[in-house]
Formats: structure tokens, C-alpha cells, sequence
């Protein structure tokens, strides 16, 4: 009695087991997926990404669901990039500086005064250049580009110096993403790049192993650099774009109706995080001023001419290609 009980329970199951799997029944084939980003869970960016989460497992009647891992608790940017590429992680959030360790060309869309504002910006990757470097990442690095969310304005913070002009940046040890393009940025500058992740940044100001930092406006909030800065200066000089990737081995098997729902949640998600990073950038410079910040207007031509050479490098070493830059710019 007891095998026969047994072969009961096991036909029973393999039977629900094969017509979950011909209606695609989310009991049998939910599938969990991780996303790890850098920022913390009071963020723009992280609020953006749980709405699609949300967007995901509603859209798909729980067959996805996705897990996020916020503040860099998988890594700093370079190691969660890897495991995306390798498969051991689903999605990352990047910008196209950071990414640009893996594809030069890519530190084009946030190289310093190149983007007039976020439509330019949009219009910019969405451009045969644009489609072209981010068809680089899905052939070479399996990295499917899902979205792409408003990260907000660069600005400079230090803690000694008021930057007035961009001549008096010089000497200054400033923090900058782990990316070449940011390292040439602070060099023309002629001060001194200190790169490390994100989550490394607070004490490293607070100690002093690097005097100033730069970041748009929700991040230096969310962070708490205002804590350790003294000096917020308006220079501007970046506006920047942060991509959705997620590894290409996960999306190919994907199915078209669930690749539809997926962009469609991550552009859910990106509404949610624009709009929360613009009420963010148009409240925290008084907010900073309250919290004994002084705000400088700085003077942002000043800035923009140093940055000649970053745009000559780009071309030549950094795989823009001659011409890219004007003609970028000629886009309306």
C-alpha cells in the first residue's frame, strides 16, 4: 500500500509539474532574479528599481521576481559589472563612465559639458553611435541595455576651498568613480583623481584622503557628504544617465511578451526615479545652505575650457572616434 501510495504522489506531481509548465503557471516556473546597486535604500535610484520589481512580478503574474541588493552589498561597481557578465549576478545599474572599463567609447555619454540637457542626452544614445556602443556590451560583454534612469546633475564639493573658478581646483585630492574618463576630467583640472567606489567616499572625506568629491545633487544628499563637505559648488559639468543591464544569457531564453514587460517595468521604474530626482535637485541646494553648506556659484565656462583636452583624448584614446564629439553636439 505504501508504494502504491508513493507512485500515486509521484504521478500526481510529475503530472501538475507538466501542465504547470504547458500554461505557464507562476508556481512552477517563478524564477528569481538578483539586481545589485551601489545606492542606498532612500534613493532615487533604488525607489525606481523596486517599481519595477513590483512592475515585473505583477506584469508577469509572478513568474519573475526580482530581489535588489542595495548599498553595494554585493561588491563595489567593478566586481557586481563582472558578475553580471558572468552570470552570477542578473542586473546591475550603471552609468556609461563606469561601463567604459569595458567599452571606452561608452565614456562619451558622461564626458564633462557634452550633453545640453537630458532630452540632448537621450537623443545621444539613441543616436547610430549610441546604438552601436551599447550593441557592443550585449555581443561582447552579455549585457542587454533594459533602461536607463535620470541620475541628475554633477556638482563638485570640497571641504577647504571654495572652487570659484576651475583654477582653483588645482592640487586638490578629489574622489571620482573607478573610470578613465573621470580620471582625465580631474587631471585637466590639474588636480589629483583619488578613485573608489561609492560606498568607500564618506570616510575618505571625513579623513581626509581625498578633499573634494563630485556627484549630482540626491546623491550627495543620500550619502550624507554635506557632513563631511564644506562647500557645495554649482559647477554643472555632467549630466548623467544610469543604465539598466542585465546579463544577456538571462534574456535570450526570455520570452517576447515577458522582455516586453520587463522594459515596460523599467521604464515604470524610471518615471519614478526622474521624478524623484528632479523634486530632489530643485529642494536640496537650500537644504544644504540650512545644513552650514556655503553654495558657490562657480563659473562654469571657466570649467568647460579646461575640458578641451578631455575631448581631444576621447577621440583619440578613448575610441569616440574623430568627428563623434561635433557631431554629437550638432544633434537638436
Amino acid at each position: 500500500m505504501n508504494l502504491r501510495r508513493r507512485r500515486f504522489a509521484a504521478a500526481a506531481l510529475a503530472g501538475f509539474g507538466t501542465s504547470a509548465f504547458i500554461g505557464g503557471r507562476a508556481s512552477a516556473q517563478a524564477r528569481t532574479l538578483r539586481f545589485g546597486h551601489l545606492h542606498s535604500v532612500d534613493s532615487p535610484v533604488h525607489k525606481g528599481i523596486a517599481r519595477a520589481a513590483e512592475e515585473i512580478e505583477r506584469a508577469t503574474s509572478g513568474r519573475y521576481k526580482v530581489n535588489i541588493f542595495p548599498s553595494s552589498q554585493l561588491g563595489a561597481a567593478r566586481e557586481m559589472v563582472s558578475q553580471v557578465i558572468d552570470g552570477s549576478l542578473d542586473f546591475i545599474s550603471e552609468g556609461p563612465g563606469s561601463l567604459s572599463n569595458l567599452d571606452r567609447a561608452l565614456s562619451f555619454f558622461e564626458a564633462p559639458f557634452v550633453a545640453r540637457d537630458w532630452d540632448h542626452l537621450m537623443k545621444m544614445l539613441d543616436s547610430p553611435f549610441g546604438r552601436q556602443r551599447v550593441g557592443v556590451l550585449a555581443d561582447q560583454r552579455n549585457m542587454v541595455h533594459l533602461g536607463t534612469f535620470y541620475y541628475g546633475v554633477r556638482h563638485f564639493t570640497t571641504r577647504t576651498r571654495a572652487l570659484n573658478t576651475a583654477a582653483d581646483a588645482r592640487g586638490l585630492k578629489i574622489r571620482v568613480p573607478e573610470a578613465p574618463l573621470f580620471l582625465a576630467m580631474i587631471r585637466a583640472l590639474e588636480a589629483t583623481p583619488t578613485p573608489m567606489s561609492l560606498g568607500e567616499v564618506y570616510l575618505s572625506l571625513q579623513t581626509g584622503v581625498a578633499e573634494g568629491q563630485e556627484n549630482p545633487l540626491p546623491t550627495i544628499n543620500n550619502n550624507k557628504f554635506f557632513e563631511v563637505q564644506k562647500f557645495l559648488n554649482l559647477t554643472g559639468h555632467v549630466i548623467v544617465p544610469i543604465m539598466i543591464m542585465m546579463n544577456r544569457k538571462a534574456w535570450d531564453p526570455m520570452t517576447d511578451a515577458a522582455k516586453a514587460a520587463f522594459r515596460a517595468a523599467f521604464a515604470a521604474g524610471a518615471k519614478v526615479n526622474d521624478d524623484l530626482t528632479r523634486a530632489d535637485e530643485a529642494r536640496l541646494v537650500d537644504f544644504f545652505r540650512e545644513k552650514g553648506m556655503t553654495i558657490v556659484n562657480s563659473d562654469r565656462p571657466s570649467f568647460q575650457r579646461r575640458m578641451t583636452a578631455v575631448y581631444e583624448l576621447g577621440e583619440k584614446d578613448f575610441n569616440w572616434g574623430k568627428g563623434t564629439f561635433d557631431a554629437m553636439q550638432a544633434l537638436s
